[in-house]
């Protein structure tokens, strides 16, 4: 059985659905990985409220530095979407799991 390179990142990051790696690029001249971490929810929670099944507004691109893989510099980038929120009337940007205090997940 054979398991997808995007696949394995996404299970070596801990990321559960709805989040998964899309892409792995790897440049061994640079010493440097780069995933690209995409968020397949079409509605979310309210990241103010916690109302449920709101619709995502649109998505802003960010990138953080990840911990090394290996002796490969890290780097993970996502559209984090943002989501217009029908009961509190905000557009907050959905909190990510590898950027919340105490993750562990980048330096």
């Amino acid at each position: 059985m054979s398991v997808g390179v995007e696949a394995l990142f996404t299970s070596a990051l801990g990321l559960q659905l709805p989040w998964v790696v899309e892409d792995v690029k790897l440049d061994t001249d640079k010493r440097r990985i780069d995933f690209e971490i995409g968020c397949q929810g079409k509605a979310m929670a309210c990241p103010a409220c916690k109302a449920a099944a709101q619709p995502v507004h649109d998505r802003l691109r960010r990138s953080w530095r990840h911990l090394d893989f290996f002796q490969f510099e890290a780097w993970l980038h996502c559209e984090v979407p943002r989501i217009a929120c029908a009961g509190c009337g905000k557009t907050t940007q959905t909190p990510v799991p590898w950027a919340r205090p105490g993750s562990g997940f980048t330096a």
